[in-house]
């Protein structure tokens, strides 16, 4: 039986949730929408191809059903840039989160 030579690496239950979300990268602000979100990462979409290893800074709001609340709960994110390839003329990021923070509105 053959194999295929690709691994799954990833640590985390991705959720296919796509969130508008606020990226900054070198020095500047981004626009993007978010195509999957996990504990350990994301992948969006923007109108900018950033650099593989680049310190992100990215905030987004997740839906208030996922925690039971009545109010979106803000996300505060910094992490890096894993991958970055053009999906059907697109520019997708996948960003590693290094660390995180939860705010309520």
């Amino acid at each position: 039986m053959n194999k295929s030579p690709l691994v799954e690496l990833r640590s985390a239950v991705r959720f296919p949730l796509h969130l508008p979300v606020s990226v900054k990268a070198d020095q500047q602000r981004h626009q993007a929408e978010t195509s999957d979100v996990s504990a350990a990462g994301v992948l969006f979409y923007l109108d900018a191809n950033l650099s593989v290893g680049s310190p992100i800074e990215f905030s987004l709001a997740l839906p208030p059903e996922m925690f039971g609340l009545d109010q979106p709960v803000q996300v505060n994110c910094f992490g890096r840039v894993a991958r970055a390839f053009n999906d059907d003329g697109r520019h997708a990021i996948a960003a590693i989160i290094d660390e995180y923070r939860f705010e309520r509105a």
